[in-house]
C-alpha cells in the first residue's frame, strides 16, 4: 500500500493544525505587544543613525506579514475540518494529495491550484 493509498488521519491533522495556530497566534502576539515605557528607539540627528534599528522593523513588519497569512490558512483549513469539506481543494473541488496534507496540513489548494488572493 503506497502512502497516497493510507487514510488520511484528519484528527491528527487537526490536532497539528491546533498547535500551529496557538504557536502562530503566540508569535504574533509578541508583534502586537505594545512596547514597555523607555524601550521607544529613537532615531539620531546625523544621517545614518537609527538605520539599524529602521531596517529591523520593516524585517519585523515583514515577518509579521507573513505570520498573519500562515496563521490564515491554518484557521481556513481548521474551518474544512469542521464543515467536513478538509482535503477538498477549494478552488476546484477535487481531492489534495494526502501526501500534501501531511507535509503542509494548513493546504486548501491542490498543487495544480493557485492560493486564493487575500
Amino acid at each position: 500500500m503506497s502512502a497516497k493509498d493510507e487514510p488520511f488521519d484528519v484528527p491528527a491533522a487537526e490536532r497539528s493544525l491546533r498547535a500551529m495556530q496557538a504557536d502562530l497566534r503566540r508569535r504574533l502576539d509578541r508583534f502586537t505587544a505594545t512596547p514597555e515605557r523607555g524601550s521607544a528607539v529613537g532615531f539620531g540627528k546625523r544621517v545614518g543613525d537609527g538605520t539599524i534599528e529602521a531596517a529591523d522593523r520593516l524585517n519585523q513588519i515583514g515577518i509579521g506579514g507573513q505570520l498573519e497569512s500562515r496563521l490564515e490558512l491554518v484557521d481556513r483549513a481548521l474551518e474544512k475540518v469542521g464543515d467536513g469539506s478538509y482535503g477538498v481543494c477549494d478552488a476546484c473541488g477535487n481531492p489534495i494529495n494526502p501526501r500534501r496534507l501531511r507535509a503542509a496540513p494548513e493546504s486548501t489548494v491542490c498543487v495544480t491550484c493557485p492560493l486564493p488572493r487575500s
